[in-house]
């Protein structure tokens, strides 16, 4: 059952940078959360963030394109020319000739401010890819957490039940002392007893697989075993009083992303219309070898002549198809989030719905059964088969129970996750605005 959320969770790793990472400042925090008695989700999802290579890659190169747009809106540098006649130097007949000429491209249409829009809006875009990569790094953090208490819970009913199994194997034993069993009962115990035994083998070996899954998250290569989570998880609630499809369109930053990559497609468009405008560059130019003194100190201006205007309605051309790409990805990212909701919020009724259904029916039932059955069979009413087989179905029970636990969590998450919620324990001012 746990190997099942196993599945998934090597592709969110894929966000993961593989090499270990470079010393952290400071291990404290991250050393408090190994030693702790019991693993805190929260912790852990602070160090997976503080941690996280690709993380801190994807903002740097966010507040790089911020920058970047900063600069696009500005004025070019001015460019100074100068020319001299070289065999004027030392004439006796001559003075020496030079031209001094200093220009400067003056912005207008509006062009600039259209490149610094467009830029911005990237830089926009960027952060918000920055943000959804947050909330899948602390989904993988959750995801892998819940199945790690799975498994610790499994293991607690593991023994829980072996504890049992050797009591009956005890009353099975007498009775055969006794003579009013064969022996079969007692070899039928041992066998239930080694599947216990391989049991706990395969769930020491996922646990150490989730471990090294959340060692990867961490950036930690120390090997050391991380504590369960604890027994009892705390109440199941998410900070939104509004699960409904809008407040995911308002808060999701993949559709802000979008949103903001469509502003940019568009500034484009209007600074590629604008380029079959001329550009205009104003000169002033001091040139020493006029003769008459009045004509050495002139003024002027040139325009751009754009004459090649299939080049330019090329320009138009592509920058109005990548328009329509942006719209047709947010209308097809407005129906994949849709969906992810509706199946979120379903997902969620339905685990309540089931460990609801476990706790106060099924657990019950298979502890009263196993108890009758045992009760039968100590007065020789009932076999040792219908024991184990009471006996299998508590453990099945209790089991599900757990299971049904996790994946109440990982249910809430998920919806989280749909409506594009951060949880107020990890966020920063730069990654949730």
């Amino acid at each position: 059952m746990w190997c099942r959320m196993l599945r998934s969770v090597p592709v969110l790793l894929s966000l993961v940078v593989a090499r270990p990472a470079p010393a952290m400042e400071s291990s404290g925090s991250l050393d408090s959360l190994f030693a702790s008695a019991s693993l805190d989700l929260p912790g852990l999802e602070m160090e997976v963030l503080r941690r996280n290579q690709s993380l801190a890659a994807m903002r740097s190169g966010w507040q790089a394109m911020d920058a970047r747009a900063d600069a696009a809106g500005g004025w070019e540098d001015p460019r100074l020319d100068g020319m001299i006649a070289p065999q004027s130097l030392g004439s006796s007949t001559a003075d020496p000739g030079y031209t001094v000429q200093i220009s400067q491209t003056v912005p207008w249409f509006g062009q600039r401010a259209l490149m610094a829009k467009a830029t911005h809006a990237v830089a926009r875009s960027m952060g918000e890819d920055y943000r959804a990569m947050r909330l899948e790094m602390l989904r993988a953090t959750r995801e892998l957490y819940f199945q790690l208490y799975l498994t610790a819970r499994s293991m607690e009913v593991n023994r829980e039940l072996t504890g049992l199994l050797e009591q009956f194997r005890r009353v099975a034993l007498q009775k055969y002392a006794s003579g009013t069993v064969g022996q079969q009962d007692a070899l039928q115990a041992e066998v239930e007893l080694a599947m216990f035994d391989h049991e706990v083998v395969a769930l020491n070996r996922t646990r150490q697989e989730i471990q090294a899954r959340l060692r990867a998250l961490l950036h930690d290569d120390s090997g050391r075993p991380l504590p369960d989570p604890p027994r009892e998880l705390p109440p199941m609630e998410h900070g939104a009083a509004d699960t409904t499809f809008a407040f995911a369109a308002a808060h999701r930053p993949e559709l802000k992303a979008r949103q903001a990559t469509i502003e940019a497609r568009r500034a484009e468009v209007t600074a590629a219309g604008r380029m079959r405008l001329p550009e205009l560059t104003l000169q002033a130019r001091y040139d020493r070898s006029m003769d008459v003194p009045e004509w050495r100190s002139m003024v002027g201006a040139a325009i751009t002549l754009p004459l090649w205007l299939g080049k330019r309605s090329a320009g138009v051309r592509e920058a109005t198809f990548e328009l329509n790409r942006a719209e047709q990805e947010r209308a097809a990212a407005y129906d994949s989030i849709r969906a992810e909701v509706e199946i979120a919020q379903a997902r969620v009724h339905e685990t309540h719905h089931e460990l609801s259904i476990i706790e106060t029916r099924v657990v019950p039932a298979s502890e009263h059964a196993l108890a009758s059955v045992r009760a039968g069979y100590e007065a020789n009413r009932s076999d040792f088969l219908a024991l184990l087989t009471a006996e299998r179905d508590l453990a099945r029970a209790r089991r599900d129970r757990f299971q049904a636990i996790a994946m109440a969590h990982m249910a809430l998450a998920d919806l989280e996750r749909a409506l594009g919620l951060e949880p107020e324990h990890v966020q920063d001012e730069e990654g949730s605005r």
